[in-house]
């Protein structure tokens, strides 16, 4: 009898420990699991998808899992698209033909291009190289290139890269190689003739990340742009770029990679220049109207943000040195929006509505897909949250944190 009631007395703790497992699990967005349809993998393993109407969604989500291509379609349906490469940054072309990825190697990557049906696929630019020696250095040089984060023109001809291309030469003056990664474009019928060189980097601190073209104007792209400060040379400044992709090109010796000199610089800053004032990961709403990205808020928290795209851009980045052109681009981004926070947030993409975002976000120690419904106010031209972001996978740490997810209608 004595057993028992010490069994009975159990049950109160128990049920109070359920229900606050249960609390923080809402809190952290976990999600019941029972909202969450188990899908398996060609490796053995299984992630779950969830299945309720908060986590609807219309077109396709590209992403990595295991650095293998997956797509995951509004039906919920999972399917692998590459097998035995390590792959990372989906880019489906405008027409929905072409994949373009990179595939990661040891001391290179490549950039590839597959069809949307599947079938063969064809290396555009290879970045494997060889060491050669060097007698004026302890280091030697290196043929190898890195090529990153694909994204494709309106044409559906054209493609914006990374890459270290420029390493093999310096500018008189500075005894360093350039290897910091700028911004190319290339054209995929003649993928070996030279890149464009579409936007320099400054020496030092990661270069450029994050290139896009804005829907429907072939003139304006946008980046991340990273450097160390000029007043202080070791703290950061991250921010987001806007340019004209032609601007390099149409002046031949007017700009060059390695400087920090606005005045040889053709793009214009869409964020302040303010040291550890982290902006980055920019991404065009579907109208061009509206720029998501990230901003980091303190040591351990992180913003998806939406500022509005400053009035007539094209027009302000033909000339991104005048001091009323930088003022005015930079009244946008006192317009910003937070949309959601968290411990990590990164790599904001929308749908083709431009009614949701999907991020990745971190909790529970994983990273994993989340939804955010978004609305607009016509009005005041604001977006805001609608109810509160829905965990979209459960991929048990198998998700590539670091490959950018890409949808598509």
């Amino acid at each position: 009898m004595g057993h028992l009631m010490k069994r009975s007395k159990c049950w109160p703790i128990y049920i109070m420990l359920m229900f606050l497992t249960l609390s923080l699990q809402s809190c952290l967005d976990i999600g019941d699991n029972g909202n969450f349809q188990t899908k398996g993998m060609n490796n053995g393993t299984q992630i779950g998808i969830n299945q309720t109407t908060q986590a609807n969604f219309k077109g396709k989500l590209y992403f990595t899992l295991q650095h293998n291509l997956y797509t995951l379609d509004s039906q919920h349906n999972l399917t692998q698209l590459t097998r035995g490469m390590n792959v990372r940054d989906p880019a489906v072309s405008p027409d929905g033909k072409w994949i373009a990825f990179i595939a990661t190697y040891k001391n290179y990557t490549d950039l590839m291009l597959m069809s949307t049906t599947g079938g063969q696929v064809k290396t555009l630019r290879s970045g494997n190289g060889t060491y050669i020696a060097n007698p004026n250095s302890e280091f030697p040089k290196a043929t190898y290139l890195w090529y990153a984060q694909p994204s494709w023109a309106a044409d559906s001809k054209h493609l914006l890269f990374l890459s270290d291309l420029a390493k093999p030469y310096a500018d008189a003056g500075v005894d360093a190689f350039l290897l910091d990664l700028q911004v190319f474009s290339i054209a995929i019928d003649d993928p070996t003739a030279t890149p464009q060189v579409v936007a320099y980097a400054t020496y030092g601190d990661g270069g450029n990340r994050d290139p896009s073209f804005r829907p429907g104007h072939a003139d304006q792209i946008i980046y991340t742009h990273y450097q160390y400060d000029p007043k202080t040379n070791y703290k950061q400044l991250v921010q987001i770029y806007l340019e004209d992709p032609n601007a390099i090109s149409n002046n031949p010796g007017k700009y060059r990679p390695g400087t920090s000199d606005v005045e040889v610089d053709p793009a214009l800053a869409l964020t302040p220049p303010e040291p550890d004032l982290v902006n980055f990961q920019p991404n065009f709403s579907p109208d061009g109207n509206a720029i998501a990205y990230i901003r980091r808020l303190d040591a351990t928290h992180m913003g998806l943000f939406i500022m509005p795209v400053p009035t007539d851009p094209g027009q302000l980045i033909q000339d991104p040195n005048n001091p009323d052109t930088q003022k005015k681009a930079l009244a946008s981004y006192a317009k910003s929006v937070q949309i959601v926070s968290g411990e990590y947030i990164s790599q904001p993409v929308w749908s083709a509505d431009g009614k949701q975002i999907a991020y990745i976000g971190y909790s529970n120690n994983t990273f994993d897909i989340r939804l955010a419904n978004i609305e607009l106010d016509k009005k005041t031209g604001a977006y805001s949250l609608k109810g509160e972001p829905i965990q979209l996978t459960d991929t048990k740490g198998q998700l590539d944190a670091e490959s950018r997810p890409f949808w598509t209608p």
